[in-house]
């Protein structure tokens, strides 16, 4: 483990070989103190929304970071929110960490199925227990999606301090719910059902409480596992009009010549291939040129106020960074910042079942969008700018919803300007994480529980340069709503269940990132060597959808 190694060169006790990442450490840079450990975490971030990622937003904070650290230009999480959340927390797949579907989303065939429990179970061990068993400081600030319960909170999953909201959105000035089901949000601090202040806004609440966290954690002199799990830019889009109003008149221009200008920053930056081709788009929103004149004003609005969220994101994650330098923290932090998963295409005035009771609640004119007391989305058309050059959005196995932006940064073993495309993902937190506090997993047991073991590795020997890749042939499935998909090494097969008859589609990513050609007609023998694997994994535990399952559909003209 790399602390150790840390502690043995600073103890003299050996002379390691001055090759691979030992020749790359600066003595004067290895502190004999443990380092501390923070998880920055978006929301239905789109990979090409930062600006170190090809995007136009302000985003000069996170964009230092990558300058500073790695941009991990490979890295995938799940295709929604709480499964993500739930690897993380585990280093394995989320149908066995308990959240194999959305506890919002679980068809009846999946129902009281061992990994379908709807909440982070018991056959887990979570990180920040491990964590805070090897001494350090734990908390979590923002979206917790993981339980609603009182016995299945943060605080009973290993986190010192906690400052949560339970579900999976909510609006960002207050406990406002959004449908008649959930009309106040719960929020709890240590356990304990709290109220919000009057002067709430999400992102900047989360913040102030993380800095409190942090600063207790050292004036106890410990290090701290800090878990920041924001939840902007998640739909409803609000935020404070001085962010909103700084992006007026930028996307006049419509969704098309947004995304065309991505792509080529993207390619500028040495993110992707000049002959990389994108995903041409979808059927569910007509072309820029097509709408009138008040749909391009609202919809143009709409984007102005998802840029204003991500800036305020920005300016925020920021604040922490600059508060680590001023304690005199921030390089002995391994700081990583990611999106839970890709941009969300949900309907701009939302699902169809919600329709009447937003038009009732909410008022969602063009003059008051991005007010407290407004809910709107962006819908799909800006989902495929965020999700550029990918195909499609959240909720589906493509490389649009499931890769994401990804930044670490950690100056003792990570050069600053490092481009990763190594195949990485979630449950590789983990053991990262684990690595640089010098500790490990337990394995198959947790003080006498059974659980599962983690099937992610550590990033730092890659990262450090001490191994060329993470996995050698990686191989990462998933199913979610009645979609499904496998990768194992550059090959991919996804099935849709947008289609009345999905069948098997068939994608080589090294030469089409974008999922543009499908090649199950093509290469028969390794199409079905892929559903051979397929099947093989779904042994692990996955319980697919049954046909008939009730499924969110987001394909909806703007």
């Amino acid at each position: 483990m790399y602390l150790n190694k840390f502690l043995i060169l600073l103890l003299g006790l050996i002379v390691l070989p001055l090759n691979g990442f030992c020749q790359s450490l600066d003595s004067e840079a290895i502190s004999a103190k443990r380092p501390n450990i923070l998880l920055f975490l978006a929301d239905d971030l789109g990979y090409s929304d930062l600006g170190s990622f090809g995007g136009e937003i302000n985003t000069p904070n996170l964009d230092q970071l990558a300058n500073s650290g790695a941009k991990l230009t490979n890295f995938v999480a799940a295709p929604t929110c709480s499964p993500t959340r739930s690897m993380i927390m585990s280093g394995t797949y989320n149908h066995r960490a308990g959240l194999g579907a959305m506890a919002e989303w679980t068809a009846e065939n999946q129902k009281d199925k061992p990994g379908y429990e709807g909440y982070l179970n018991d056959s887990v061990v979570s990180l920040p227990m491990l964590l805070r068993d090897s001494g350090y400081s734990t908390f979590i600030t923002g979206k917790w999606h993981l339980g609603m319960k009182p016995d299945q909170g943060p605080d009973k999953r290993g986190f010192d301090k906690s400052f949560v909201m339970l579900p999976g959105a909510g609006n960002h000035f207050s406990d406002r719910g959004f449908n008649p089901r959930l009309p106040k949000v719960p929020y709890r601090e240590n356990g304990k059902q709290v109220s919000l202040p009057d002067s709430f806004y999400s992102t900047e609440f989360y913040t102030d409480k993380a800095i409190e966290y942090i600063d207790s954690a050292v004036e106890n002199d410990s290090p701290f596992f800090g878990y920041v799990a924001y939840t902007a830019p998640h739909w409803p889009l609000q935020v404070p009009k001085k962010y909103s109003d700084k992006y007026i008149g930028k996307y006049d221009a419509g969704y098309e010549s947004i995304r065309s200008q991505r792509l080529k920053n993207l390619v500028k930056q040495g993110i992707l291939s000049p002959d990389v081709v994108p995903h041409s788009g979808s059927v569910c929103f007509d072309e820029w040129s097509e709408l009138p004149e008040e749909k391009q004003k609202y919809q143009a609005r709409l984007m102005e106020i998802y840029a204003g969220m991500v800036d305020a994101l920005d300016d925020n994650i920021g604040r922490i960074i600059q508060h680590l330098e001023n304690i005199g923290e921030l390089d002995n932090t391994l700081i990583v910042f990611i999106s839970d998963n890709g941009a969300d295409a949900r309907p701009s005035l939302g699902l169809g079942f919600e329709n009447g009771y937003m038009a009732k609640e909410f008022d969602n004119t063009l003059n008051n969008i991005g007010k407290e007391n407004s809910f709107v989305s962006y819908a799909g058309a800006w989902a495929l700018v965020g999700s550029t050059p990918f195909r499609s959005h959240k909720g589906q196995p493509s490389e649009g919803g499931i890769r994401v932006p990804a930044i670490l940064r950690f100056p003792s073993l990570i050069k600053g300007n490092t481009i990763s495309r190594e195949f990485m993902s979630v449950m590789d937190l983990m053991p990262t994480f684990l690595d640089v506090a010098g500790t490990t997993h337990p394995g198959a047991e947790y003080k006498g529980h059974k659980i599962w073991p983690v099937e992610g590795r550590s990033l730092l020997p890659h990262l450090s340069g001490e191994e060329p890749v993470v996995h050698s042939q990686p191989r990462y499935g998933f199913s979610i709503f009645k979609n499904q998909g496998l990768r194992v090494g550059d090959w991919k097969i996804i099935q849709l269940s947008e289609f009345t008859k999905p069948s098997w589609e068939l994608y080589n990513l090294a030469s089409d990132p974008g999922e543009t050609s499908d090649l199950a007609d093509k290469l028969p023998e390794k199409l079905q060597e892929m559903i051979s694997e397929w099947e093989t994994f779904t042994d692990t535990g996955i319980v697919v959808a049954e046909p008939n399952a009730r499924a969110p559909n987001e394909c909806q003209k703007i």
